[in-house]
């Protein structure tokens, strides 16, 4: 008996494979931050993805479609997507779509990842953003093109929110410049404060 039994034990570990990731979508280990468990290090500079959003402002409940796409011939085959205020907190609200599925970190809504790995142009969620103001927020992609080929949390524009900035949104984005220039009139000995 203890002769199958270490049988059975040795071909166990022959055949045993580690997986941190699957074609099936990211797992839990990764909500905190967003990279995935295989076996590699994440690439390092200029993003061949981008994540564009139709609102750059929200007020409780806006919904805001995220897009994920690449910028280059890359196509991705995996990816995990979160929202997340400023202090880092993960921000619910993601609707799933077709080959979705969440990946609840802390809340049932606030991750989403594929559930199949073919190659993607391009995946498109709306996120309703909080109905009370959490702040401002971002979203964060990370693209996994291969096992060994990934991209961890690629950022968006941040998304303002109105309720706390009590701003409106045909204002706010736009941001005026002014300049003070200081001259000093040397015979008079004054300072005159220009715009």
């Amino acid at each position: 008996m203890a002769v199958i039994i270490e049988h059975l034990l040795l071909l166990f570990a022959c055949c045993y494979k580690v997986v941190h990731g699957t074609s099936q979508g990211a797992l839990d280990s990764s909500c905190k931050t967003m990279v995935p468990l295989h076996q590699a290090s994440p690439q390092t500079g200029t993003f061949p993805f981008q994540i564009t959003l139709d609102k750059t402002s929200y007020n409780g409940s806006d919904v805001i479609a995220v897009t994920l796409s690449k910028n280059s011939t890359n196509q991705f085959k995996g990816y995990l997507i979160q929202a997340r205020n400023q202090d880092g907190t993960k921000i619910p609200g993601f609707a799933l779509i077709p080959n979705s599925k969440f990946l609840q970190c802390d809340n049932p809504t606030d991750a989403v990842t594929h559930t199949e790995a073919s190659g993607k142009d391009s995946v498109t969620f709306n996120f309703t953003a909080p109905a009370n103001s959490r702040g401002n927020i971002t979203i964060f992609a990370t693209a996994v093109e291969s096992k060994n080929t990934f991209w961890v949390k690629i950022p968006s524009e941040t998304i303002i929110d109105m309720a706390s900035t009590g701003a409106s949104p045909t204002i706010l984005p736009h941001v005026v410049a002014v300049t003070f220039v200081v001259v000093y009139l040397s015979n008079i000995n004054k300072f005159h404060l220009m715009f």
